[in-house]
């Protein structure tokens, strides 16, 4: 389980509303004075998100708890490797396909752009079909006293 501490803001009948911050590792490397990506990172670092939890065990919850929230690591991992390698496959093997088959440059350009269209596509369909699957939800995993 992937878990994260968060400050709860509302609260419904079998789900809740947390606020958390975002959190970067930039800080953590030498260069993050020089850097614009550690600048980028601080500034987004400083922004609350609110993000809606499954409080599957209905815990007696109230605003301004803070509470661990969860999800589970295999499913994060497929989740991640779905949204960020798919389009990268997708478009390099068409890229690739129409290369061998000795199309023009303008082809391989607009094969590959079409494979990365498709790809976004394809992900928008399994992100509804997973939408409301438990294994991919983050949930309240206990309250932090």
């Amino acid at each position: 389980m992937i878990e994260e501490q968060a400050l709860v803001v509302a609260v419904e009948s079998n789900q809740i509303l947390v606020e958390t911050s975002r959190n970067s590792a930039c800080g953590k490397c030498s260069a993050s004075n020089d850097c614009g990506q550690s600048a980028i990172a601080q500034w987004a670092a400083a922004k609350m998100i609110n993000i809606p939890v499954s409080n599957p065990d209905n815990l007696s919850i109230t605003i301004g708890d803070t509470v661990v929230v969860g999800i589970d690591e295999q499913s994060f991992v497929r989740a991640s490797i779905l949204l960020y390698l798919l389009p990268l496959v997708m478009m390099f093997t068409i890229g690739l396909i129409v290369t061998a088959a000795d199309g023009p440059e303008w082809q391989v350009i607009t094969a590959s752009f079409s494979a990365l269209v498709l790809s976004f596509y394809l992900i928008r369909i399994f992100c509804q079909k997973y939408q409301q699957d438990a294994n991919y939800q983050l949930v309240v995993l206990k309250i932090v006293v």
